[in-house]
């Protein structure tokens, strides 16, 4: 069988479409990757035993129409289907595996207009609609005026409602789906697991020496307002007051960067927080391996609540105590393995009175790391996961 996966991105760094590609693979089926070129790539190249595709393009415009999908100005979708309609044919796809809502009017309008007769499995990694409410470029000019939200959460049913499975990543999100009145038969739950074998060899390659002069308590991620950040760094100072050598790493980058270093420096706390920005994702286990705490401090949205960061389970894997809000998935894993803290969403008194309870704490610490470590290596991992996907697409075999 050849299986044919559609990636609205550059593909190389997605931690969930590699794992998924490698699993399948590994299976036995043919796999080749339909994905974006943002600069000289080749257009073909190998992936281990699988084939990448690259359709070059420019990512201004890319952001520009992607956004605009389902208005008045929808081109994206057949720009997009022209392109899949032709990798079909020229590589004898037999299923088509696509990422993300958006993208799903593209592999309907494949299947109308080129009368393409393949079954189509939807990837949802996120509560798309739910995020366009916080997202810059829905409530920005030209955005604001052009998205409806309404529109969208009709269009996310009846594209769901056409696609013949769904893959989505926690059970909280087949609740809400099942909400919606679609068939919870048509899901299979592929959560964002840790690779272990593949997290351990990054490690290897690229170690930090632990700074134990300082309490490391560090955030891996990117950078937005739904991250939670500014309430991370409107706790340092009450912290500081009990844990003089704190050092707070913040890794990764994004849009409020510049306004939460501007925070730290209001609060006169630059010399307890630092900023590493973006790494490449083979150096993040070190970080992870190099703290004392890991903090997941997402603020609570419906959003957030229909999701599962992949870095809950990577922190487990190092038997770091995690500090997280009370996003629904999030809070039912950690307090039900007992490996962590449980704080009220943006409330940075809580966090603070979190992260201080640990410190005076060691033992707790060192048994929340054991158990979380321990609950990864028996159930929260890509090894076990992954099963699903690919008796799914088993499944599929005629």
């Amino acid at each position: 069988m050849n299986i044919g996966m559609v990636v609205d991105n550059e593909f190389i760094g997605d931690i969930r479409i590699e794992n998924e590609v490698s699993a399948l693979e590994k299976a036995g089926f043919s796999v080749f990757i339909l994905c974006l070129s943002y600069g000289h790539e080749k257009t073909e190249e190998k992936f281990n035993n699988s084939t990448i595709v690259r359709v070059k393009a420019k990512k201004y415009f890319i952001k520009k129409f992607r956004a605009l999908t389902n208005t008045i100005l929808n081109i994206y979708p057949a720009w997009w289907a022209k392109r899949i309609n032709e990798f079909v044919k020229k590589y004898k796809i037999d299923v088509l595996h696509i990422h993300d809502l958006y993208m799903f009017g593209a592999g309907i309008k494949v299947k109308e207009k080129y009368k393409l007769h393949i079954p189509i499995i939807g990837d949802l990694h996120e509560n798309y609609v739910e995020g366009l409410k916080k997202y810059k470029f829905s409530n920005t000019f030209p955005g604001k005026y052009l998205i409806s939200i309404p529109k969208w959460e009709r269009t996310e049913v009846e594209w769901i409602s056409k696609m013949d499975f769904i893959v989505t990543v926690i059970e909280e999100a087949v609740d809400r789906y099942s909400s919606l009145g679609l068939d919870r038969n048509k899901f299979s739950v592929v959560a964002n697991y840790v690779n272990i074998e593949e997290y351990l060899k990054m490690f290897e390659l690229h170690k930090i020496q632990k700074d134990n002069k300082h309490f490391t308590v560090t955030y891996i991620g990117a950078f937005d307002l739904h991250r939670g950040l500014e309430s991370v760094v409107k706790a340092i100072p009450s912290i500081v007051n009990i844990i003089g050598n704190l050092k707070v790493v913040l890794v990764g980058s994004g849009k409020n960067i510049e306004s939460l270093k501007k925070m730290s420096r209001e609060l006169e706390i630059s010399e307890f927080i630092k900023f590493e920005g973006w790494q490449p994702h083979g150096k993040l286990p070190a970080y992870i391996n190099a703290s004392d705490i890991c903090i997941i401090p997402h603020l609570k949205t419906k959003h957030t609540d229909n999701t599962i960061p992949h870095k809950l389970f990577q922190y487990m894997l190092f038997e770091k105590p995690v500090v997280a809000t009370n996003c629904n998935p999030i809070k039912r894993i950690v307090e039900q393995e007992e490996c962590g803290s449980i704080y009220k969403t943006g409330d940075s008194d809580d966090l603070a009175e979190k992260i201080i309870a640990l410190h005076r704490d060691n033992l707790k610490m060192q048994l929340m790391g054991k158990k979380g470590k321990e609950a990864v290596i028996a159930k929260y991992n890509w090894q076990n996961t992954s099963k699903i996907l690919v008796n799914l697409y088993k499944s599929l075999i005629k």
